[in-house]
């Protein structure tokens, strides 16, 4: 061990290679948002729990949503204005009255194991439903379920919601390899067609590049698109509201196109 390692083990702290700019940026160019063959419409509550989502809700057997928290008006929108029942879950209690009326809840942590207080997407995700919708919200466990979710169970999703958490990790060589490999096996399968930045988020600079640490991305299935034209969507859209009211919106660094 080195004087400097030396150093930082007196300090209980440890540092770790620094990612290069380049790959960040082409990995965060990867998921900025095209524009589709079908208008965005926004579902659920004003501000936080609101996503913008395709109008391509036609023939969807069931949403499956991961963190309910106390925002279900995205589930009640789906279920009474598209007949689009739920499967919800959420490891904390939630209140049945908040529940639309024909969803299903479990109390548990979506996981990689299967036991009392866990279910894997694997074992979640019924095998009766072959379109549907998966949302997730889960603090940080989102890699470890996109890692492990089947690639059956991935070829059902229509419409995939995604709240990125962590993203200052992004300058930790570590983390951008793991996440370089989510992103690839995502969109082998899906293109971007919105984002938003939650604007609770930190921004963190590497170099000259602004990385906030949430945001929130939502891809439809390449099959479900006609004539991509791999041309940029302009952000924010209008029907973009702020994650929190009484703080200032937060927009995508123009450097994440060049």
């Amino acid at each position: 061990m080195n004087l400097k390692e030396l150093f930082f083990d007196f300090l209980n702290m440890y540092v770790e290679k620094k990612a290069s700019k380049k790959r960040v940026k082409i990995l965060l160019k990867k998921i900025l948002p095209k524009k589709i063959n079908f208008n965005l419409i926004r579902l659920g509550e004003n501000n936080d729990g609101g996503y913008l989502v395709p109008d391509d809700l036609k023939n969807i057997d069931k949403n499956y949503s991961a963190g309910v928290g106390l925002l279900t008006k995205f589930e009640k929108d789906l279920e009474e204005k598209f007949l689009i029942k739920s499967n919800m879950l959420d490891f904390n209690e939630i209140k049945k009255d908040i529940l639309p009326k024909k969803s299903n809840f479990l109390k548990k942590k979506l996981s990689l194991s299967n036991n009392q207080n866990e279910i894997s997407i694997n074992n979640w995700i019924q095998e009766i439903d072959r379109e549907i919708i998966l949302k997730i919200d889960i603090e940080n466990d989102e890699y470890l379920i996109l890692a492990n979710i089947s690639d059956e169970n991935l070829k059902k999703i229509r419409i995939l919601i995604i709240e990125f958490h962590g993203l200052r990790n992004l300058r930790n060589s570590l983390f951008l390899d793991f996440f370089e490999k989510i992103v690839e096996r995502i969109n082998e399968h899906f293109y971007s067609c919105h984002l938003h930045i939650n604007n609770t988020s930190k921004i963190k600079k590497l170099e000259n590049l602004k990385i906030p640490d949430m945001i929130e991305v939502t891809f439809i299935r390449k099959d479900r698109i006609k004539n991509f034209s791999n041309e940029f969507t302009e952000l924010p859209h209008a029907l973009d509201q702020k994650t929190v009211f009484n703080k200032d919106e937060i927009l995508i660094d123009k450097n994440w196109y060049s």
